[in-house]
C-alpha cells in the first residue's frame, strides 16, 4: 500500500513542472517624450494644418464673417485650446490683428487692439 501512496506522489510531482513567466500584456502605448513636432495637414476637416506635441496642437483656420457695422472680414486665425490669433482683413483690404476666443462650434468672437468685436466662422 505505501508503494502506491510513493507511485502517486511521484506522480504528482512530476506533474508539477514550472511553467516559464508569461509576458504581461500592456495595451498601453508606452511613449518615451511628448517633445516631438508634429505637423497634420488635413484638407477634409475645417482646420487645415496643426502642429504641435502630441498633447499639444495650435491649430490654423480660414475664416469669415463680419464687423459691429456688419462690414464683411476674412482671413486667418491660428488657436490653440479655446483661444488665439489673427489677421483680419477688411473690405477696403487692411490688415486688423485680432485676438480670437471660441464661443459655439465653428464660431469665433474677435477683437482688435481698439476694442472693436467681430463675429467670425470657420470657412468650410
Amino acid at each position: 500500500m505505501k508503494h502506491k501512496y510513493l507511485i502517486a506522489l511521484l506522480i504528482i510531482f512530476a506533474s508539477c513542472k514550472n511553467k516559464e513567466a508569461q509576458p504581461v500584456y500592456n495595451p498601453t502605448p508606452q511613449i518615451k517624450s511628448n517633445d516631438v513636432e508634429i505637423t497634420h495637414i488635413d484638407t477634409a476637416f475645417e482646420y487645415e494644418t496643426r502642429t504641435g506635441t502630441s498633447s499639444n496642437y495650435t491649430y490654423n483656420y480660414d475664416v469669415f464673417g463680419t464687423d459691429e457695422n456688419e462690414n464683411e472680414v476674412s482671413g486667418t486665425i491660428t488657436t490653440e485650446g479655446k483661444y488665439g490669433m489673427g489677421t483680419l482683413l477688411n473690405s477696403d483690404e487692411n490688415e486688423i490683428e485680432v485676438e480670437v476666443e471660441w464661443v459655439g462650434y465653428g464660431k469665433l468672437k474677435a477683437i482688435d487692439d481698439e476694442g472693436n468685436e467681430y463675429g467670425l466662422e470657420v470657412s468650410k
